[in-house]
């Protein structure tokens, strides 16, 4: 059974959800979370995109955020985001005060590893003659013989909800907010991105860009 972690630094504000558009591949109707503060952010205004970082488990990770100035697929955006690219727009965030709205919604995927193991070199381990893991497991009913593997599934998913951690409840001091907020509001498809801090090590990699909800209809 998976287990949710609610790894927000602080929570966003549970009276404050609301249902707003979605435009994604499909537009949908979807309960919006707001929270206002001090993010660090930047604009790229060459490439027309926000990139925002949110601090998770105490500033352990950060979530970081990639949403295009207008409505549009993200093909785009994901030919432009390579390794420097995304170094540069990290270098150049800054901390500002924000007024975030994110969709409360959860990514998932499952994927299969066999032909991207197998591509690094990893091959025997699926051939039934060459690879013998019987020494790691009992094979049903006694039987003998070498073990192989089937597959390799890897499972994600991420959870965008209102809820803090724990920690929250400990925290006196509230974010400055100072002026104008910069909005960030993410009503339409973004890329997102879980990034270690200690190392800079990407933990999850991926994109919102169909939102669970009730369909919209053309007016007339």
């Amino acid at each position: 059974m998976p287990v949710t972690f609610r790894l927000w630094d602080r929570g966003f504000e549970e009276d404050k959800q609301d249902l707003r558009n979605f435009l994604g591949t499909k537009y949908t109707k979807v309960s919006m979370i707001h929270r206002t503060g001090v993010f660090r952010h930047h604009e790229d205004m060459v490439n027309m995109v926000q990139v925002v970082e949110l601090p998770l488990w105490r500033g352990k990770a950060s979530l970081v955020l990639l949403l295009p100035f207008h409505v549009e697929p993200l093909a785009r955006l994901d030919r432009i985001l390579t390794p420097k690219q995304l170094g540069e727009w990290l270098k150049q965030l800054a901390g500002i005060s924000m007024a975030i709205s994110l969709p409360r919604t959860t990514l998932t995927s499952t994927l299969n590893l066999q032909k991207h193991l197998s591509a690094l070199g990893l091959t025997d381990a699926w051939d039934g003659e060459t690879a013998d893991f019987s020494g790691m497991a009992a094979q049903p009913g006694g039987a003998k013989g070498k073990l192989h593997l089937g597959g390799v599934l890897h499972w994600a998913s991420l959870e965008l909800s209102p809820e803090g951690g724990p920690e929250e409840e400990e925290e006196e001091e509230e974010d400055e907010v100072v002026g104008r907020p910069k909005l960030f509001y993410a009503d339409h498809s973004f890329i997102v991105m879980v990034k270690d801090n200690a190392t800079g090590a990407l933990l999850l990699m991926g994109a919102l860009d169909r939102a669970e909800g009730a369909g919209l209809h053309d007016e007339l």
